[in-house]
């Protein structure tokens, strides 16, 4: 009996000492990938998810995450091999495909536009209007504004103001835009120097608190039918990295897919974890709650895709005059722009 109990305690100690030994292999032969995302903002919200609840190691890869200062820089740098994926918007991968670049998007994280239009709030309060007030009556604010903001040239920002204009039936409305970059773009409203601009939570949000701003028309509400159920901010990458790499590129989709799926299936828990995220842990309560309430129902049940939701993708970005050639628009059939090989299924 006393050699059974001493050979079992040997056997139980000798499983304890070779846990941790197994725990460090695996820890090392688990992949490691780069993935930078266009800007550190709530439009990104299943990434930071999935980073903060491990979904990523789970998959069985490590993501190393870095916000980039531009979607330009983040599809640049997939292109140029400097990093495996990149978080951006679809319509700037539109508009890569038509340059040539070898890019395509393999899983989607939003179904809406989350863009949000934030105008001074004394203008606001001057047409009497709420985030309650008709649509139309919302849009038709923008056609009565002085400067507006935006942080580049033929950006999103500037192109989703022109598109609402349109939309309201005042396409006809001369805008006047001043291109000072998104930092500096909310103390500019602040200081009454810029009467509008629209950016992704909380960019737009963070003007509330003062009193100065307040955001009109939240697209990742879903209110704009052209801009819902819409591939917004996709992951990218190169076709040739993928095709080498399937697994990892699976396991990566998969993370992002669930990190999106939360905020549907358990919004709390899905709140908790990008409330606790390193970006957003220091934000004001009232910020981060507006910014959660903006973006929450843009998040797709699974980061699948299709030709529909591409479709108002590619129509934007004419519409826009983000791809200034109609005939050179890209199809939106699977295999062009996008694919569903390697998102995998919930």
């Amino acid at each position: 009996m006393r050699k059974r109990n001493l050979r079992s305690i040997i056997v139980f100690a000798l499983i304890l000492a070779f846990m941790p030994a197994t725990a460090r292999a695996q820890q090392k032969e688990m992949p490691e990938v780069t993935l930078m995302t266009a800007v550190p903002n709530f439009a990104f919200g299943a990434i930071w998810v999935a980073e903060q609840l491990k979904y990523f190691e789970q998959e069985g890869v490590r993501v190393k995450i870095t916000p980039s200062p531009s979607g330009s820089v983040c599809l640049n740098a997939v292109v140029g091999r400097s990093t495996n994926f990149c978080a951006s918007t679809s319509e700037g991968l539109v508009l890569a495909r038509v340059e040539g670049a070898p890019v395509m998007a393999i899983q989607a994280h939003n179904r809406a536009m989350t863009l949000s239009v934030v105008l001074r709030k004394s203008i606001v309060d001057k047409l009497g209007l709420t985030r309650q007030s008709p649509l139309h009556a919302r849009l038709m604010a923008l056609t009565q504004l002085g400067t507006i903001g935006a942080t580049g040239p033929g950006a999103a920002s500037e192109q989703i103001i022109k598109f609402l204009v349109k939309k309201a039936g005042a396409g006809s409305t001369i805008l006047k835009f001043v291109y000072i970059g998104a930092a500096e773009l909310p103390a500019a409203l602040m200081n009454d120097v810029i009467d509008a601009y629209a950016l992704s939570p909380p960019s737009a949000e963070v003007t509330e608190p003062s009193g100065k701003g307040y955001v009109l028309i939240p697209l990742g509400k879903g209110e704009v039918p052209e801009l819902t159920d819409y591939h917004y901010e996709v992951l990218m990458v190169r076709p040739d990295y993928v095709e080498a790499n399937p697994k990892i590129a699976m396991a990566v989709s998969r993370a992002i897919s669930r990190g999106g799926a939360l905020f549907r299936t358990k919004p709390e828990e899905a709140k908790s974890a990008l409330r606790s995220h390193r970006l957003f842990n220091k934000l004001d309560q009232p910020v981060f709650d507006l910014s959660y309430s903006t973006v929450a129902d843009a998040m797709p049940p699974w980061g699948s895709m299709n030709a529909a939701g591409w479709q108002k993708v590619i129509n934007f970005a004419t519409g826009a005059g983000i791809v200034k050639d109609l005939a050179q628009a890209p199809s939106n059939k699977e295999g062009v722009l996008w694919t569903n090989k390697y998102v995998g299924k919930p």
